[in-house]
């Protein structure tokens, strides 16, 4: 009774008129023209040419009429005004027009109610079987049976016109249209079988979908089954301005509701239908079959088995079993089985099974299947194959493919190829090739390196670009081993690791094994020049060692820097001796002679020795001389 009323109310407000998809099919335009054809004939010619089948009564129009008419790039609405006159009623169900009144028409309406029951078999036209659980429905009302397994049905329609449009639908048979006149009869229908594979997989009359929103359990749990039966994968469907549900199997487009399409749709609690192309409200679902287009808005849930074209808004879900073209915002989830063109704003997570050419929001993670070519912003972590866009992530950012856009994260990055760039507080991870730059707190790592890394530690495989940091690992890299003598300590060792343009040196030495001697440890950067087309080498480096003198290490450091200039001959292949001088530096705190005095003996003579604010710097000129292997 509830609903009956809202539906009345509905009724009060909106005037009749067409909806959408009336309109599209109605305002197709043709060129056409006849002279002196019969109406019947002419009829004909404007569905071939418009592409689309008509269905009416021959008894209600005079279909012998000769008929004149020469349009060009005229609507079909308005061809069918000139040819019918203007009071024409049409209903459009699939690819069907049906016309159940014009000005040819004896009577439109009869002016009192009539309750009329149809009843027959509907039959296969190559066998001549009965044809099960095919749906018989008036294109007006949406009054609605179901044929038994013998093909039989009955169906019962109460209205005040004189002709009633039928449609008949079964999966796996041509839909049909037919228009007969409002009395109790019997009825038989043939309904053609569809031959060959002529149907698109997964397509529907609304669309072609995705997936099937009938197998969604949250869909399963508030919609019965005969609701669903009744939406079946027709292929015929019917266009309502307006409707109201309370629940799915309870609302005014009744149980056809699943192969309609409503301008405006209001479920109280929930409802189930075909599709939407305008507003939809829920009170807590909103399911609609194939596709909606415009504003869906839910207390819990938006739900659409194929496109959305617009805005979804829901308080805890929005799941799309096709694309999304527009924004969907969800308290908790949203779920995009195809492409998203626009925005996802969740609290907690956003999916899309293909490809994000707009925007992910969440509070927690994005997940792309395939790639993201704009960009994704979460709290914790960001999944896309190839990134054309941008990832951003308060923890991790990961990537299966190639990083064309940018990587930021707090903690980690990982991809395939880093065309471009990733930046991240610990750690960043390209499993193949960085032709852009990595930067990161601690390491960084890929295979093959073209680009740049900044990080304390970077480890490659093969560098042909640059990475700079406190270790540089490079297995197929600058790696070499030196003993070397200087005039501050006497036998000393270093690795160099990293890549001819930059690598970093690790080494100690001492002046003998005495108990008391001087010893220090180092650490330092440099860069290879290759002379020639010789394999002889010039090193340019910068080293930095804490000289000490006892046994364990001091709080105090003692500063010895130098720049080296080294030239390195080759005696083999595997093997160089290298010379060369060293501007050399001492640096400490004046007060570090009360327990360091060894430092006055450091410096073999000095070309400058100065005290600024209590720190003794003084400068020579001293040597290496060194074997390097390697």
């Amino acid at each position: 009774m509830v609903v009956k009323k809202i539906s009345i109310l509905i009724s009060c407000l909106f005037v009749a008129h067409f909806a959408f998809g009336q309109k599209s099919l109605l305002k197709r335009n043709i060129n056409y023209s006849a002279s002196n054809e019969r109406l019947e004939d002419v009829l004909r010619d404007i569905s071939y040419v418009g592409e689309f089948s008509f269905s009416y009564n021959p008894d209600l129009l005079p279909v012998d009429s000769l008929m004149s008419i020469s349009v060009e790039n005229s609507s079909i609405n308005d061809v069918l005004q000139v040819l019918l006159g203007t009071e024409l009623e049409l209903k459009i169900s699939g690819n069907h027009l049906v016309i159940l009144k014009s000005k040819f028409s004896a009577s439109g309406s009869t002016g009192v109610k009539k309750t009329s029951t149809i009843n027959g078999y509907i039959r296969d036209s190559s066998t001549g079987v009965g044809v099960p659980y095919a749906v018989v429905f008036d294109v007006s009302k949406l009054n609605s049976a179901i044929s038994d397994s013998s093909g039989f049905f009955s169906l019962e329609i109460t209205t005040r016109e004189e002709a009633v449009g039928l449609a008949i639908a079964k999966i796996d048979f041509q839909d049909t249209a037919l228009v007969i006149k409002n009395n109790t009869q019997r009825l038989d229908v043939s309904i053609s079988p569809v031959l060959g594979n002529v149907e698109v997989e997964g397509s529907t009359a609304l669309g072609k979908s995705s997936g099937n929103v009938n197998n969604l359990k949250v869909v399963k749990l508030v919609t019965p089954k005969a609701t669903i039966a009744y939406g079946g994968e027709l292929q015929l469907y019917t266009y309502k301005f307006a409707q109201v549900s309370f629940l799915p199997f309870l609302g005014t487009n009744m149980r056809m509701s699943g192969t309609t399409e409503n301008n405006f749709s209001f479920n109280i609690l929930a409802g189930y239908n075909g599709a939407t192309n305008g507003v939809e409200i829920g009170g807590l679902f909103n399911i609609d079959k194939h596709y909606a287009k415009g504003v869906q808005i839910a207390g819990l849930g938006n739900i659409v088995g194929n496109e959305l074209v617009g805005l979804q808004l829901a308080g805890i879900f929005n799941t799309n079993l096709g694309n999304v073209t527009g924004v969907q915002i969800a308290g908790i989830n949203n779920v995009v089985l195809d492409t998203l063109r626009g925005l996802q704003l969740a609290g907690i997570s956003n999916v899309a099974l293909q490809n994000v050419d707009g925007v992910q929001v969440s509070g927690i993670s994005n997940v792309a299947i395939k790639d993201v070519n704009r960009m994704q912003i979460s709290g914790i972590s960001n999944v896309g194959k190839n990134i054309g866009g941008a990832q951003i992530a308060g923890i991790v950012n990961t990537s299966a493919g190639t990083v064309k856009g940018i990587q930021i994260a707090g903690i980690a990055n990982g991809g395939r190829v880093v065309k471009a760039g990733q930046i991240a507080g610990i750690m960043n991870v390209a499993s193949d090739t960085v032709s852009g730059v990595q930067i990161a707190g601690i390491l960084n790592f890929a295979k093959f390196n073209k680009g740049l890394q900044l990080g304390l530690i970077n480890i490659s495989d093969t560098v042909s670009g640059v990475s700079v940091g406190l270790l540089n690992l490079v297995w197929k890299g600058y790696n070499k081993i030196e003993l070397y003598t200087s005039e501050v300590l006497y036998m000393s060792f270093r690795i160099k690791l990293g890549t001819r343009k930059f690598y970093n040196i690790f080494g100690a030495g001492m002046q003998s094994f005495a108990k008391g001697s001087v010893w220090g440890y180092t650490y330092g950067m440099g860069g290879v020049i290759r002379l020639g087309k010789s394999k002889n080498d010039l090193n340019i480096e910068l080293n930095l060692t804490d000289l000490q003198n006892r046994s364990e290490w001091g709080q105090d450091i003692n500063l010895n820097v130098r720049f080296n200039v080294h030239y390195a001959q080759h005696i083999t292949k595997r093997l160089k001796i290298f010379a060369g001088p060293t501007w050399s530096n001492l640096i400490y705190p004046e007060d570090h002679l009360n327990s360091d005095a060894f430092l006055l003996d450091i410096p073999p003579y000095t070309l400058y020795d100065a005290v600024t604010n209590g720190t003794v710097i003084q400068g020579w000129i001293g040597f290496e001389v060194g074997l390097r292997v390697l």
